[in-house]
């Protein structure tokens, strides 16, 4: 509309579509990141040596059982059933029992909650490394977010100090760190391919595809952790296959991992490669 033609866009962790959180899909395309998680904190026995073959294993049974058990509903055999659970216990470290309870269906704080109950231990929900004290033993939900406890105090204190000391803002009222915004989002969203008045559900994933098959010189650098419940890295991939352009456009994007979360940059070792590939891909689109 502005006539402005861009070199590339860089996502990190994305959030595009949120139809798939609202559908039965979005359990499946968590699932990897519940695994990962789980082996992580050594929940899991046997544990998986092989980190990227496990992933796949995992992704595999998600859309080809898991996802298609969910969408059968009360028509799914109760033996098929049976091995379903059995499967989601191996791969997440969560019970049978509590699986079945759950109706197969068990949403990120759940699993957090659950993973390490018996040792009053929460999980992160935006880096699932992270783990805290369990306050309410008995809540069904995790009670708060053991990443934000653990680095929160001293981003803020940095920051504040930047803010402060190097900007130069003066004293003008109270800071917000964390404000009520989800309810006051306008979460309609006008299509590019349905002008005609806003969809309440919204995927953004759309206007990507216009943009690139319009600018189709355009690059994408998608960055994700492996180790985020709040955009699973799953379910960036979904995002990505999902994109209706040529085959073509579709080689101007790239997803690069992190062995972190939500801010993969707080992880070290993330940091680096989060530098090298930015700037390659800076480098390259320029």
């Amino acid at each position: 509309n502005h006539m402005v033609a861009l070199n590339g866009v860089i996502l990190v962790s994305p959030f595009m579509d949120m139809g798939v959180w609202v559908t039965d899909i979005g359990f499946g395309l968590a699932l990897p990141t519940f695994a990962a998680t789980a082996r992580y904190h050594g929940a899991l026995d046997p544990h998986p040596e092989d980190f990227d073959a496990f992933m796949k294993e995992v992704a595999d049974f998600a859309l080809d059982t898991y996802v298609p058990a969910l969408n059968m509903g009360n028509r799914l055999p109760a033996n098929q059933r049976a091995a379903v659970i059995a499967r989601l216990s191996a791969y997440t470290g969560l019970s049978e029992d509590y699986l079945d309870r759950a109706n197969m269906r068990v949403s990120e704080s759940q699993f957090n909650q659950e993973l390490l109950k018996d040792k009053r231990i929460t999980v992160g929900r935006i880096d699932s490394r992270f783990i805290g004290n369990t306050i309410m033993r008995l809540s069904e939900n995790m009670t708060y977010d053991p990443m934000t406890s653990s680095i929160g105090p001293g981003y803020l204190a940095a920051f504040m100090d930047y803010y402060r000391n190097d900007l130069g803002v003066d004293e003008g009222g109270n800071y917000t760190v964390f404000g009520n915004v989800f309810t006051q989002w306008d979460w309609g969203h006008m299509r590019p391919d349905f002008p005609f008045f806003k969809i309440p559900v919204p995927n953004t994933n759309i206007d990507l595809a216009h943009t690139m098959m319009q600018n189709p010189q355009m690059k994408v650098l998608v960055q994700q952790g492996y180790y985020d419940l709040a955009t699973p890295h799953f379910t960036t991939e979904y995002y990505v296959d999902q994109l209706d352009v040529s085959e073509e456009v579709m080689q101007n994007v790239e997803i690069t991992y992190y062995d972190a979360g939500h801010m993969m940059y707080i992880h070290e070792q993330s940091l680096v490669k989060y530098k090298e590939d930015l700037a390659k891909f800076i480098r390259e689109s320029y």
